[in-house]
């Protein structure tokens, strides 16, 4: 399970009391209870805008400086991507506001989507947005944070 921007899973473990607080201030209500209650994120319901009101609403040492990335995610097409069946999709491009997503009409028949993971924020735009679910973020590992006093 994905966890909350600015945190990571070594950090929930060690510090979430699963009180909520984060789940219930996220706006995109894109942040669930996961393992133990405590905050995993669903990307099939909309995009991390990177608000930080989940980070501002925990009151324990669960996430780090907002100032810093918020993590190192990047979105992936899976192969079940309409475009390599023959169909004409772009939904996933259209909803990238970082352009990150971009279309290649080069690749035959109909396009491909090509990732850009150096535009990619991660959000998770693409992933509600895809009309048959292919398209996941994956993390890579992240250096670890110390608390923010």
């Amino acid at each position: 399970m994905q966890r909350p921007p600015w945190t990571t899973e070594a950090r929930v473990r060690e510090s979430c009391t699963s009180c909520g607080d984060c789940i219930r201030a996220c706006p995109e209500a894109i942040l669930i209870p996961g393992p133990a209650g405590t905050p995993g994120l669903d990307f099939t319901r909309g995009e991390c805008t990177f608000c930080a009101d989940c980070a501002n609403a925990c009151g324990e040492d669960v996430f780090f400086d907002i100032t810093e990335m918020p993590w190192t995610l990047t979105a992936e097409i899976g192969s079940a991507c309409l475009l390599t069946q023959g169909v004409s999709c772009r939904a996933c491009s259209d909803f990238c506001e970082t352009e990150a997503l971009r279309f290649d009409l080069r690749a035959g028949p109909v396009g491909a989507i090509n990732v850009d993971a150096a535009a990619c924020t991660g959000c998770g735009a693409c992933v509600a947005a895809c009309p048959v679910g292919t398209i996941t973020v994956s993390p890579e590992e992240q250096p670890a944070k110390e608390p923010v006093a």
